[in-house]
């Protein structure tokens, strides 16, 4: 089995405020990348082994192929109709690579598309519908405020309350999650990108959208049941038996805003009554035999496939290639 390597998952589990599309703190006091990655290792700890988030993970690989709908709505090769190499890590939203399966945290889904001649695509997704932060300075600054005290090993109590009632939306991704129970598969849970990109049609158009994957074996959630007695990693296990059934497919589906939707905020998940579109499908063909695999030293940094695909005005989405190339390089070190 030939693995290509993926991408670093998504920065899932960050702390959060609520601001708008025209947020002052990005635009005035954006944290440099290594800012970034120091907010982290103040909560976790120096991180030389593993990613900062979603440190556990799984390599599997694939193919995507565009409909004739996505072909129409990017010009980015990725979209051409023609089958696309698909790497992929499937994650655990824990900062523990030993963390269990059972937690009620995000499920990544990484992908790295690689067309015949060569283009690339790395692209992020989680299993909620919304983000944990809406601008990196929040995000640093609700790490920074959750690190622990020196003296008791133990966060500041005070100092986590007074900056989660300062930013309310804090709690938001959390709520989502305490009501939607961990996915029973990586195979039966939507993954979605929370983050507005722009998408060049063959129109010219260039259109705002979001996208989600749909799993094609529809969404099954653990019983309470299952959380307290499955072992703590049966993920990886379900997938291979899975697989040994036949391929695991997700269609990709484009949502596009309605007047007044945030398109620079990924904190706030647009209605579900706005229009989609099924862009193309993902199939999981091959999974690692074990721990690790090809995809692990590969961060997560070609994020965009412009024309046909570029960074909305999110400042998050520009925060993520300069930090996730500094979490690669201390890696490596």
């Amino acid at each position: 089995m030939k693995l290509r390597p993926v991408a670093l998952a998504v920065m899932a589990g960050a702390v959060a405020a609520a601001l708008g599309a025209t947020s002052p703190a990005f635009a005035a006091d954006p944290p440099a990348p290594d800012e970034i990655v120091d907010a982290f290792e103040a909560v976790l700890g120096p991180v030389r082994t593993h990613r900062p988030s979603h440190a556990k993970g799984t390599c599997a690989a694939g193919h995507f192929v565009a409909t004739p709908d996505g072909t129409r709505l990017s010009v980015a090769p990725t979209f051409s109709g023609q089958r696309v190499t698909a790497t992929i890590r499937f994650g655990v939203g824990v900062g523990n690579p030993n963390g269990a399966d059972t937690t009620r945290t995000t499920r990544g889904l990484a992908i790295r598309f690689e067309t015949p001649a060569g283009d690339i695509w790395d692209m992020a997704n989680i299993s909620a519908p919304i983000f944990g932060n809406p601008t990196p300075r929040v995000m640093v600054d609700g790490l920074l405020a959750r690190r622990p005290d020196p003296a008791t090993g133990q966060p500041n109590a005070e100092r986590v309350a007074a900056f989660v009632a300062a930013n309310p939306s804090t709690t938001y991704q959390g709520r989502w999650l305490a009501q939607n129970n961990p996915p029973a598969s990586w195979a039966t849970t939507p993954y979605w990108g929370v983050n507005a990109f722009r998408f060049k049609g063959q129109d010219g158009q260039v259109r705002h959208a979001r996208w989600v994957f749909e799993p094609r074996a529809g969404t099954l959630r653990l019983t309470e049941e299952q959380m307290r007695t499955l072992p703590a990693n049966f993920l990886a296990d379900e997938l291979r038996t899975r697989l040994g059934r036949g391929p695991v497919e997700f269609d990709m589906v484009l949502q596009f805003p309605g007047p007044g939707d945030d398109l620079v905020n990924p904190t706030v998940a647009w209605p579900d009554d706005r229009p989609r579109t099924t862009v193309g499908r993902l199939t999981v063909t091959e999974v690692a035999p074990g721990p690790g695999g090809a995809c692990d030293p590969i961060s997560f940094l070609q994020l965009d496939q412009g024309p046909g695909v570029e960074f909305s005005d999110d400042p998050t989405l520009h925060a993520r290639t300069g930090s996730y190339a500094v979490s690669l390089s201390r890696r490596l070190q």
